[in-house]
């Protein structure tokens, strides 16, 4: 009789034979890397010019469609026909159309991520001469999940499939688990072009976990840009950006990012700037960065400070901070983060390729088999709607992800054979407070009296943050799931705004909650009562019976 060798995933000797390829992407505001792990190798992917850095950017020429590198060929297109920073418009309604002067036509925000995930495809399989489908993307920690969705739809159009959506700092702080095999507390400090996230993670013993996250979604490279074109224009010729036309202002501020890289290795220099037909001579200086960045890097600071109270950590606590994105390659930035939390750095690895690294890590483990395990979290809490308008929390924020959640409700009315599952996301006590996510009715309950019935609602977050609600009823056998794609956008400054209220209107909340509370419990009082009219006809004297008839008129009026 032959015996067969069976070995886990991941540890066939011949495991480069059977080794199945899937990308890591990281989708930026700014640039685009895509990465892969090929024969126990991490590879960075080449585009048709040899680099791997692909600029987010999308442009229309002789109506033909530039992408990325592509667009530098041509020297004669005009930086107001440039698409830049297509990732800010998923924040609100990404699927909307939307009238883009740079192409001189609409499309939503889902359709123009499609053509560039369709450009990076084809990058990819000319690099790798083979097809490849499968792929990892990453996102910032705090897009809701109306931006995951937009951004794994946008994948799914261009031919990806995508298998996971994993946080950009979860990305860089895999990458430097596995690689650097560190452990530990670490605060990842991710200061893209577009977006600002931190993350708290723990990582022991092949565990990655997220305890806590926290941003800005309009803050980054971006606006550093912006503030110090201001300052340059402001101090040098005394002028306002906001009296440029949209195309010298356009122009301006991408001069002025080239002049803050420049910075990067010069203290001062003169230039010049052109705009309304002229050109201009302006005197740069690291000190005129430095003073038009500094209260945004403050605003940094304030948002870290927030994340690592919520994650019941302190400074001691921590091993050191991961620095991520190619922001925090400037001076300031890593000074002034550096001596406020005085915790040792990393960045070791190019702060503009370690989330594609870690992205590319954690697809390769995927598909091939790992020992480590990646724990993301809910960034807000979810529930239903419950008699009296309150919400009850089934999935409370920060949970890890993937994860299961049940619980038991039962119906409010006599005879009742049917009820709303009505779907929240939020941290407040009543459901005007929070945001809906959706509703469902579940029909063909048996009658019977309130508080028999059994309805048991499931709620299953997936490893990409997507929700699925299930209720079920036992004794009649009725079941219904729906999975949420919201369709109302929900802004990320709002979703933060919605955990500042949630703690300056604690108490507040609390004595709504149990008003509102003390009200259903008299209305059901009341509704038994009514069943029991006659038995308490027969029962009692017509003095007691009017007592009852009074107190129950009372409690109706106060009602």
């Amino acid at each position: 009789m032959s015996l067969l060798q069976i070995s886990e995933p991941g540890k066939n000797k011949n495991s480069s034979l059977n080794e199945q390829l899937c990308l890591g992407i990281d989708f930026g505001t700014t640039n685009c890397v895509c990465s892969i792990k090929v024969n126990k190798k991490l590879v960075l992917i080449n585009d048709e010019f040899g680099k791997h850095i692909i600029p987010t950017i999308v442009s229309l020429r002789n109506k033909n469609f530039l992408f990325g590198n592509q667009v530098r060929k041509y020297k004669d297109l005009e930086v107001d026909k440039l698409l830049f920073s297509i990732k800010r418009k998923f924040i609100k309604a990404p699927s909307k159309k939307i009238f883009f002067e740079e192409l001189e036509k609409s499309f939503s925000p889902i359709e123009i991520a499609s053509m560039i995930f369709s450009y990076l495809k084809t990058c990819c399989e000319n690099f790798l001469k083979k097809s490849v489908t499968k792929c990892v993307i990453t996102v910032p920690a705090y897009f809701d999940d109306i931006s995951r969705s937009a951004i794994k739809d946008s994948a799914s159009l261009a031919g990806f499939e995508v298998l996971r959506l994993i946080n950009e700092p979860t990305a860089a702080a895999y990458a430097y688990g596995l690689e650097e095999n560190t452990r530990g507390y670490f605060f990842v400090y991710d200061l893209g072009g577009g977006t600002f996230d931190v993350s708290i993670l723990k990582l022991t013993d092949g565990v990655f976990k997220v305890l806590s996250t926290g941003g800005d979604p309009n803050l980054g490279g971006d606006d550093f840009d912006e503030n110090f074109a201001c300052e340059v224009l402001n101090e040098n010729l005394k002028t306002k950006i906001k009296s440029l036309a949209r195309k010298d202002k356009i122009s301006v501020i991408k001069k002025c990012k080239i002049f803050k890289e420049k910075l990067e290795k010069k203290d001062s220099f003169d230039d010049f700037i052109f705009f309304n037909g002229k050109k201009y001579i302006v005197k740069l200086s690291k000190k005129l960065l430095n003073s038009s960045i500094k209260s945004l890097i403050e605003k940094t600071i304030q948002i870290s400070k927030s994340v690592l109270t919520e994650a019941n950590i302190t400074l001691n606590d921590l091993s050191g901070i991961i620095f991520v994105g190619g922001s925090t390659r400037l001076d300031l930035v890593k000074k002034s983060i550096t001596e406020e939390f005085k915790l040792k750095t990393f960045s070791d690895i190019n702060p503009d390729l370690v989330v594609a690294k870690g992205a590319a890590l954690h697809a390769h483990n995927l598909v091939n088999g790992t020992n480590n395990l990646l724990l993301d979290i809910t960034p807000l809490s979810l529930g239903i709607e419950t008699a009296g308008g309150l919400m009850e929390k089934i999935i409370e924020r920060n949970s890890t992800i993937p994860t299961i959640k049940e619980q038991e409700f039962t119906t409010y009315e006599n005879g009742q054979t049917a009820i709303k599952i009505h779907i929240l996301q939020g941290e407040r006590e009543t459901v005007e407070d929070n945001r809906s996510l959706g509703e469902f009715i579940l029909k063909g309950i048996d009658p019977k009296p309130p508080g028999i019935p059994r309805i048991k609602v499931r709620f299953v977050v997936d490893a990409n943050g997507i929700l699925s609600v299930t209720a079920s009823e036992e004794s009649s056998g009725v079941h219904k799931e729906l999975e949420v794609k919201p369709t109302s956008g929900l802004n990320i400054k709002d979703m933060k705004k919605m955990i500042e209220d949630s703690i300056t209107h604690g108490t507040l909340d609390i004595e709504k909650r149990l008003l509102k509370e003390t009200k259903i419990d008299a209305q059901r009082f009341l509704n038994e009562i009514g069943y029991l009219e006659d038995e308490l006809i027969e029962l009692t004297s017509d003095l007691e019976m009017k007592k009852i008839t009074s107190i129950i008129f009372e409690l109706k009026e106060s009602l």
